[in-house]
């Protein structure tokens, strides 16, 4: 009887330990969970990678309180860095640069992570982060384009990395646009939203004569990138369409078929605008670095990207043909 008792509350022990262990996984799962963006609108190496080994990153900054500006600054000097590596252009330290490219990347994808689960949003951190990105670009590209340079004694590496950044700037603007289009229609509880010229105008102040123009300096050349952008990136709409907001006049008022409709019509295509994100042209630079060939780097990036959202753009305005014509079916059945 005795040993019986014995078994039976070892048994329990065991059953209590395992549901222990199950309820912190399924709770760190849930955690990880609320640190992503929309999993449809993620880069595929992002999503599958890059998140998980940064949500360790979140974790320890999160266990001392760290704050997402910090992790920013990490992400900017492991880029800053992996530039100062590149230039080098050698084995191995082109290693050590697409290493160090790799950290900024994680630590990048943490920052985001960490701002989501301490609730520490801000607009001063989205700039800081945009701000390291731009200064790991900037490293990046002309090391490369310098130890090329070295190299071969021609410009010629200059020009391509020129070129090679805009086309990833005109990649990045149109993923960020349509992703957010597609987080604005069929997630509508979602922090980022789509702005308006008229409401970003408003935000910033723009109209208000009684402050300073050297303070409203900063507020007026973000509106006029912003302005720049939606020129950019009219041209994945159809011509009948022109902008998000000629497709729904208001984002606010658009029913649940409408989302269902727009989701599943343009989830693949926001997809396909995923595969030229950031991230996407910073790992051509990673593959590259490890084998130590430089010198394909700004040929892939300016046909392989380039390729791909000429793909992103064909089938997006034939999907966006396609919801037009399925938006007139649904309202005449509404109506009727």
């Amino acid at each position: 009887m005795v040993a019986n008792y014995s078994v039976d509350l070892q048994y329990n022990k065991g059953r209590i330990t395992i549901n222990k262990k199950r309820r912190f996984f399924q709770n760190l799962v849930s955690e990880y969970k609320a640190t992503l963006k929309p999993q449809e609108t993620e880069e595929p190496i992002n999503q599958y990678f890059n998140r998980p080994v940064a949500f360790l990153v979140v974790k320890l900054f999160h266990r001392f309180n760290g704050s997402p500006n910090f992790v920013t600054m990490f992400s900017m000097v492991f880029g800053v860095s992996s530039g100062y590596f590149f230039s080098l252009g050698r084995l191995p330290f082109t290693v050590y640069g697409a290493v160090l490219l790799e950290f900024m990347i994680i630590f990048d994808c943490a920052d985001g992570q960490l701002a989501r689960i301490s609730g520490n949003s801000s607009l001063f951190g989205k700039t800081l982060d945009a701000l390291a990105d731009i200064a790991t670009h900037f490293s990046i590209f002309y090391g490369v384009a310098f130890a090329l340079f070295r190299d071969a004694g021609s410009y010629v590496p200059f020009v391509l990395a020129v070129l090679s950044q805009l086309s990833m700037y005109l990649h990045i603007t149109l993923y960020d646009h349509f992703k957010n289009v597609f987080i604005n229609v069929t997630k509508p509880g979602y922090v980022d939203r789509v702005e308006t010229l008229r409401e970003m105008r408003k935000r910033l102040n723009l109209d208000d004569e009684n402050t300073c123009r050297l303070k409203k300096l900063p507020a007026t050349l973000y509106y006029l990138f912003y302005r720049f952008e939606n020129m950019l990136v009219s041209i994945g709409y159809t011509s009948s369409v022109g902008n998000f907001y000629k497709l729904f006049p208001d984002p606010d008022m658009i029913d649940t078929a409408t989302r269902d409709m727009y989701y599943r019509k343009m989830r693949v295509s926001v997809k396909l605008w995923s595969m030229i994100g950031d991230t996407i042209h910073l790992t051509i630079f990673i593959v590259c670095g490890l084998m130590g060939r430089l010198v394909l780097i700004f040929p892939v990036l300016l046909l392989c990207t380039n390729s791909m959202m000429f793909v992103a753009f064909f089938y997006q305005r034939v999907k966006f043909k396609h919801l037009g014509i399925e938006r007139e079916i649904l309202r005449h059945e509404q109506v009727d």
